[in-house]
């Protein structure tokens, strides 16, 4: 196993003959990839001051870190015609930073059966804001499936040595520094062994320079993992059916336009009111509910924008959930209502992820 770079310039060839659609036979390449939204369709949650085990751009990537960073998406400047890539700014000097990516127990039941896995990324730096060195780590959990310990690190370490990783944690390859450039490039680790023991598998990319300035940058783009000896040309899903996979672990409504209504119901007095959500995707597990946002920044209609003083969460399941909302002496029993969001920054969020 090795680490491997391609040139930027060749990779974008192998792409576009991989996304062509008209090749067939013992040549053709796979389209599998089984990391979810690898080229930044998707990104709902848009969590940009990113703190350590928090997920971040991109809705399923994970940031770990020794210190907060700024995350961004971008979306100019980005590999193989302008994709989007993920951002970290290092706001804190030498302190070092990365993302994760998590596999299901289900998603990993075809590694353990190959035996094998392939991964590839591409990473660059920006100029005049430069780290020299990165890491990949293929990862194994064989703690309780689905449910591991996402922040992945237990000590970080510098300058060539691995991070230590947390109970239950190791590495599946010997992760090497990865010199990068301010260019694309795609970087592979391939014929990783898939022990018989593994629950769950991560994908670990991270900052190995122990001498990093404050405003330092990584970015990262074109996620790809596969079963076998190689790695697959990057492919991507169309941006619907991204969208979809994205919300089977994680669904947010109402943080595109103010005053939009999230849910439908009914006011059971003249201070309650119940408004069911059925999510647009039954999610992996019954998901936690939260609502951003002050209180104040949500509202109920019933004949009339009532400010809500109250919202409890019942009902939860796979596939809907109940919001009881209490208003002042407004609301007229039995009649429909909806709940709504007065403000961007208030929105419903349905969590169901590792």
């Amino acid at each position: 196993m090795s680490v491997t770079k391609v040139s930027s310039a060749m990779q974008d060839l192998t792409d576009d003959y991989a996304f062509s659609g008209t090749v067939s036979g013992a040549g053709a390449p796979s389209h599998r990839n089984d990391i979810i939204n690898g080229g930044y369709l998707i990104n709902s949650e848009n969590d940009t001051a990113a703190v350590d085990d928090d997920y971040s751009i991109g809705d399923l990537f994970l940031h770990v870190g020794e210190a907060a960073v700024t995350t961004s998406l971008q979306t100019s400047g980005g590999p193989q015609g302008d994709r989007n890539f993920a951002r970290i700014n290092i706001d804190t000097a030498n302190k070092q930073s990365g993302w994760v990516y998590f596999l299901t127990n289900d998603a990993c039941q075809d590694y353990i059966a190959n035996g094998k896995m392939s991964f590839g990324i591409k990473i660059k730096t920006v100029a005049s804001k430069v780290i020299g060195t990165v890491r990949i780590g293929l990862l194994k959990w064989t703690g309780t499936a689905d449910a591991v310990t996402s922040d992945v690190v237990a000590t970080w370490a510098q300058d060539g040595t691995n991070p230590t990783l947390a109970t239950s944690w190791s590495y599946e390859n010997t992760p090497a520094d990865v010199d990068i450039t301010t260019s694309w490039a795609r970087y592979t680790v391939e014929d990783v062994t898939v022990d018989s023991d593994t629950n769950n598998l991560a994908c670990f990319v991270w900052i190995d320079d122990g001498t990093i300035a404050e405003d330092d940058q990584l970015d990262v783009s074109e996620w790809q993992l596969n079963p076998g000896s190689t790695v697959n040309a990057f492919s991507s899903a169309n941006i619907s059916v991204t969208r979809d996979q994205v919300r089977y672990f994680l669904e947010i409504l109402g943080d595109d336009i103010a005053n939009q209504s999230v849910c439908q119901g009914s006011a059971i007095s003249t201070t309650l009111a119940d408004c069911i959500w059925v999510y647009t995707v039954k999610k992996r597990i019954v998901p936690t509910v939260t609502l951003e946002g002050t209180i104040t920044d949500w509202g109920c209609n019933n004949n009339g924008s009532h400010p809500a003083s109250g919202v409890s969460y019942q009902n939860i399941s796979h596939s809907s959930c109940m919001f009881r909302v209490t208003v002042s002496n407004n609301f007229v029993a039995g009649d429909s209502c909806s709940l709504t969001s007065a403000q961007l920054t208030a929105f419903a969020k349905i969590d169901a992820r590792l």
